[in-house]
């Protein structure tokens, strides 16, 4: 589904929030967390976060499956749409990765506004 429309930041964090929520509620991480039923999320989560860290790396495995042009000079196999998906897939996983360390919207938001500026910084002192 194509969503015409601008979202904030913290409007899409919390969408990927209820959608971890539900999935907490159906009981699909149960066994996986000694956490009791009824979990509101977020909450920090050592389990869940090192599951979605492995994630993460599947996903990004997956942009570059997407396109392969890094490979090697021969190899023109790019497939953008798919890539994009992908790289779509690596930004929910990172919020998936805020939400069990225990972090909101607003925490995650300042932490890249923060660190966009240290880079900047750097760029301008280098």
């Amino acid at each position: 589904m194509y969503y015409n429309s601008y979202k904030t930041f913290n409007k899409l964090f919390n969408e990927q929030l209820g959608n971890q929520q539900k999935l907490m509620d159906k009981g699909a991480y149960n066994g996986f967390t000694d956490k009791d039923d009824g979990i509101i999320l977020p909450v920090d989560d050592p389990h869940l976060c090192s599951y979605h860290v492995q994630q993460l790396v599947s996903e990004i495995g997956e942009v570059l499956e997407a396109d392969k042009r890094w490979k090697n000079f021969r190899n023109e196999k790019n497939d953008s749409e798919n890539k994009l998906e992908e790289i779509a897939d690596c930004v929910i996983v990172c919020m998936n990765l805020a939400i069990f360390s225990g972090f909101d919207a607003i925490d995650l938001e300042n932490a890249i506004t923060r660190k966009l500026g240290i880079v900047s910084e750097r760029i301008d002192n280098s």
